[in-house]
């Protein structure tokens, strides 16, 4: 059999999704990154996030992160981070240091 189990099939294309979405977000600098439900495990599958400056609005809600790296805090611009249904126990004290965030939705 050369296909892959249909189980395995959603997870990788919530994650080929996510990256699509950042892709393409980094190419038009939309400020607006939508990825709830993409299966995301680490921030490691979205490379280049903590490079987009311009980002003012991140939701990952409803995706499996348990961490959330101190880099996030070089998003100066962020002003609403939505996290809610992740499985996130501790939040990096840098956050603390972003000057615009404004919306922290830990759900």
């Amino acid at each position: 059999m050369d296909q892959a189990p249909v189980s395995c099939i959603p997870v990788q294309g919530k994650i080929s999704k996510a990256k699509k979405v950042l892709d393409e977000s980094k190419e038009i600098k939309n400020p607006e990154l939508e990825l709830a439900d993409k299966g995301l495990s680490s921030f490691e599958e979205l490379p280049g996030l903590m490079n987009m400056l311009y980002i003012t609005r991140i939701t990952l809600s409803h995706n499996k992160l348990k961490e959330i790296p101190p880099g996030l805090a070089n998003l100066v611009n962020l002003e609403i981070l939505t996290l809610f249904n992740n499985q996130i126990e501790t939040l990096p004290t840098s956050l603390s240091s972003l000057p615009k965030l404004r919306i922290l939705n830990l759900g």
